[in-house]
Order: C-alpha cells, then structure tokens, then sequence
C-alpha cells in the first residue's frame, strides 16, 4: 500500500531522497537538496516519502500557495518505474491536494522525447497545459543564476495568459525570490 509521510532533514533514508533527486532531475532544475530539506520553518510545503509497505519508493514536495498547490517535485526509483507506482502516486496526490487549483512545472513538449511524454502522462490524469511558456530562474552549470523556458499544467483550464502569469508570479513570490536571495549560503 502506498503511503506519504512527510521527510524531515534528518529522516532515515535521506541518502536515498538525495541521490533520487539529483538522478530524476536535471541540474538546471535542482536547486540544492539541502535547500529543499531545511525549509526553514515554512508551513507552505513538505517533502514527502513515498512508501510501499515501508519501502522507500519515491518523493514529492508539494506547496499550498495561496489558491494553488504547487506539486514541485515528484520522482519514483528509476529501477521501479513501469510498475504504475507513478500513476498511483499522482492520483494519491491530486485526490490529497484537490481542494484547490494544482499547478505542475513541465519542460516544453518541443524540448525532447521526455518532456513530451511527460506532458502525455500528465494528460492522463485529467492535468491541462497551459498555452504559455515562462522562464523559471535557476542555476546554470556554474552555479549562476540563470533561467530556463517551463510551461505548467493545471487541474482547470485557465481562461487567459493573466491567470497564467498571476500564478508565476506566486511561485516566483512564494518560491523561487526566497531561493534566489539564500543561493549564495547553499553553493
């Protein structure tokens, strides 16, 4: 059976959360593990195990942000995938955060192979993309910031690109301007 429990920084496993963050992501959209584990008193998310029977299987980090919640990360044990953990996993987590508009970060479908199968996947579960890129700030492979083109998928049709970029805007507010000005403590 399929549980989330929430991870604290200094949870059994952790090596385990760690390397599956770093293999599942690439590095221009990781920001330090370190940084994600502390969170420094936010009550607005939580990174959570996902077990299977008490086997760590995968994590997510999910923020509740104003009207949304905002599913960052979401990865299963690259050796399990193909199982359907995924699949039972994401519908775990819409059922669990429904209560509000959800938001999920996704590369452009034109990017590669992978993006656009992510895209389909998250299709799958009833998740829209929206028609809008934007650039998401993170660290190049130097280590400086920089920003790269996302899109994002929702629970509900959004009506205009005003939605859209209001919705950015939280995640930059709430998110990524907080990161940003700690980045140089977590180089």
């Amino acid at each position: 059976m399929i549980k989330l429990i929430e991870i604290k920084h200094n949870s059994e496993n952790i090596d385990f959360y760690k390397q599956l963050y770093n293999d599942a992501f690439p590095k221009e959209e990781r920001w330090s593990f370190d940084m994600i584990m502390e969170n420094k008193d936010n009550n607005n998310y939580k990174s959570y195990s996902i077990l299977d029977e008490n086997i760590p299987i995968g994590f997510t980090v999910i923020w509740h942000l104003d009207n949304i919640n905002y599913v960052e990360y979401l990865a299963i044990d690259k050796k399990l995938r193909g199982r359907k953990y995924g699949s039972e996993v994401l519908t775990k987590i819409l059922n669990m955060i429904n209560n509000k508009l959800i938001v999920i970060e996704v590369e452009p479908y034109e990017l590669n192979e992978t993006a656009k199968k992510r895209i389909e996947w998250y299709k799958r579960f009833g998740l829209i993309l929206a028609d809008y890129d934007y650039d998401m700030p993170c660290l190049d492979k130097n280590n400086k910031i920089s920003s790269i083109k996302m899109k994002i998928m929702t629970n509900r049709n959004l009506e205009n690109k005003e939605q859209h970029d209001n919705i950015i805007k939280i995640l930059y507010d709430k998110i990524y301007k907080p990161r940003l000005d700690e980045i140089d403590k977590w180089k």
